[in-house]
């Protein structure tokens, strides 16, 4: 979307949210998020599991799963995997096809929820 004030023009972000996991309590890949126009995707690791193991991956149009770096918000670690919950994570997904989170393994029940923004 854009808005234009004399001869300025002012891109609006678009932003919209996106559920890969609800309290998932078994491993599943779960939803798959295809990323269009969108150029950022925080993700927000929660849940009363007492252990879990997340790996995040980039889908290409032939189905292959690629790992994907994020950048740990808390910490400011890159990584393509978590164990830990209550986390927020930032990807750069600009020209990619599709995003996913798998649940690896769970104790407990597990949330993964993202904003995208373009």
């Amino acid at each position: 979307m854009t808005e234009t004030t004399e001869n300025v023009v002012i891109t609006i972000p678009d932003k919209t949210s996106f559920t890969f996991h609800e309290a998932a309590t078994s491993p599943s890949e779960g939803e798959e998020f295809v990323v269009g126009h969108f150029r950022e995707l925080t993700v927000k690791i929660s849940g009363s599991s007492t252990s879990r193991e997340i790996k995040f991956y980039a889908v290409d149009e032939n189905g292959e799963k690629n790992a994907l770096s994020g950048t740990n918000k808390t910490d400011f670690q890159l990584g393509s995997s978590t164990l830990n919950t209550n986390e927020y994570w930032d990807f750069d997904i600009a020209g990619l096809f599709k995003v996913m989170f798998e649940v690896v393994s769970v104790t407990g029940d597990v949330t993964v929820k993202g904003i995208v923004v373009s």
